[in-house]
């Protein structure tokens, strides 16, 4: 696999840093005198997407803006910036829905990027005014077209794509799922897409860190998590970190958390696979994805040793003991895919890993390797969708568990919040200046989306009861924000009487609905 790393926000830019540092000091010391090309480990290349300029070009030492100099590598990229300051579309999506596009830093809300990509994609009126830009729906395809280059979709060399977010802040996944859609509507429906998303720790201690107060980070982060699982034809695997444990394991320190998720994941995006074993991502894509209708969670168990004679049984012991970055039962997983570096016998890996999870056939466990250095032996393993116990939710350390409190906090944020969630106060928790009520239309459509009959809140509901139960998968309906099913013709959608058709992903969503309603039943579609 040769990825393209794309990091999506502050996080996932400081991430992606440590992906795509030169590994060559001394060409890199020497780049402005021979042009000497940036080396990093696999050939990975990759991107930073940010929506705040200031903290790009201020607080930001790596990576460079590609305007002034295209020559220059790596980039950093403000989607928002294709739109000028008062073009027709920029105050056209201010005056009818109150959203200021060219905000700064946008709202840290995980709402607010999938409303403008709702908009962009819905609303005839705005599509139209975006006519003389990239586009129809600039700000998304010009976030596509910074990542493009690097892949084999363009004329770089990457076959495959990892995306970097936070799971707790609004930048992150509100990229994802569109770039993934432009991927998809080319007809490359098994280009590989991956996301490594950190899920935002517990406790009012991150609440300065992390730019919001708990409450509002669990909601951000559950919202991500819920497009993410329920988009069709969307990323290939979620892995899954949890913050609260690798910041435990970091001793506490941000700095040492994303250069560890970069040692992690070395197995999988380092180079010199073994002989006649170099899988292409596609093969590492269609195992991920086999079976299952719904992107899956891949949760990451790593361990790194001393080479020694059979290290398997170590390597696995120890990944499963000391190494899981998210908390999980491995014995409920319906597949692993193991990524190893080092003298590793595939063999006695598939051994090791069915004495730890008997379920596993020789099938549902694939083994990649490459060769390391000269002193460790290294394994990453992930584990697809390892939840489902009835009843594990009560249990501490489990995925249900976490994910059960992470639900809990946030259906409290939404009972406890209503006037932030819909707008009324404005776009800041602190600031006076930056308040801006959103209009009554974008309000109906945020309530309905948040409070409604089948709104997130109720649907978080019945997701909990599905952990608690032991049901595989805990999202499985769609949501959007402006629902032309709920929304109808006229001034309380988005749409108005001008659209009659559904878009592509309207009929998708529709599809999908009619398909839960009739299991729901007890049919079959």
């Amino acid at each position: 696999m040769r990825l393209c790393i794309v990091g999506i926000g502050g996080t996932g830019g400081k991430v992606a840093q440590e992906f795509l540092g030169n590994e060559d000091l001394e060409s890199f010391k020497l780049s402005g005198l021979t042009c000497g090309e940036h080396i990093t480990s696999g050939g990975i290349k990759g991107v930073w997407l940010e929506s705040d300029e200031n903290d790009a070009k201020n607080k930001n030492k790596f990576f460079k803006d590609g305007r002034e100099n295209p020559s220059d590598y790596p980039l950093y990229f403000i989607p928002h910036n294709v739109v000028p300051d008062n073009h027709p579309v920029h105050v056209a999506i201010n005056e009818k829905y109150g959203y200021d596009i060219k905000k700064q830093g946008y709202v840290r809300d995980a709402q607010y990027l999938k409303a403008i990509f709702e908009i962009f994609e819905d609303d005839p009126v705005i599509k139209a005014k975006a006519q003389g830009l990239s586009s129809t729906n600039p700000i998304f395809d010009c976030a596509w077209a910074a990542v493009r280059p690097y892949t084999t979709m363009g004329k770089g060399k990457c076959d495959g794509v990892l995306f970097i977010i936070s799971l707790g802040g609004g930048t992150g996944t509100g990229f994802v799922n569109p770039i993934v859609q432009h991927i998809r509507s080319t007809g490359k429906g098994d280009y590989p897409v991956f996301v490594m998303g950190a899920l935002t720790e517990e406790g009012t201690a991150s609440d300065r860190e992390q730019y919001a107060k708990e409450g509002k980070r669990n909601l951000g982060a559950i919202s991500s998590l819920y497009d993410l699982l329920t988009k069709g034809e969307g990323v290939d695997g979620l892995i899954l970190v949890d913050n609260q444990i690798l910041l435990q394991r970091c001793e506490g320190d941000y700095t040492l958390a994303n250069r560890y998720l970069h040692q992690i994941a070395l197995p999988l995006v380092a180079a010199r696979d073994y002989p006649g074993e170099k899988p292409p991502s596609p093969a590492v894509r269609a195992f991920c994805v086999e079976g299952w209708s719904f992107p899956p969670i891949l949760v990451p168990c790593y361990a790194k040793i001393k080479r020694r004679s059979n290290p398997e049984a170590a390597l696995v012991e120890e990944a499963f003991s000391k190494g899981c970055l998210f908390g999980c039962q491995p014995e409920d997983a319906d597949k692993a895919a193991v990524f190893c570096r080092g003298y590793i016998d595939s063999n006695e890996i598939r051994k090791a890993m069915q004495a730890r999870i008997p379920r596993l056939t020789d099938d549902q466990i694939a083994v990649w390797r490459k060769l390391g250095d000269n002193r460790h032996d290294e394994v990453l393993i992930l584990l697809r969708n390892p939840y489902g116990s009835p009843g594990a939710c009560q249990k501490e350390g489990t995925l249900e568990w976490r994910l059960h409190r992470v639900m809990t906090s946030a259906i409290g944020y939404i009972e406890d919040h209503r006037s932030d969630l819909l707008y009324i106060k404005g776009y800041s928790e602190s600031s006076e200046k930056d308040e801006l009520t959103v209009t009554d239309e974008t309000r109906n459509a945020l309530d309905n989306y948040f409070y409604g009959e089948r709104g997130l809140k109720e649907e978080l509901k019945l997701a909990m009861g599905r952990l608690e139960g032991g049901e595989k998968p805990f999202f499985n309906r769609p949501l959007r924000i402006f629902d032309l099913l709920k929304a109808g013709h006229g001034s309380a959608g988005p749409m108005g009487d001008e659209c009659a058709e559904l878009t592509p992903a309207q009929r998708a969503m529709i599809q999908r609905m009619i398909q839960e309603e009739i299991k729901s039943m007890g049919l079959k579609a």
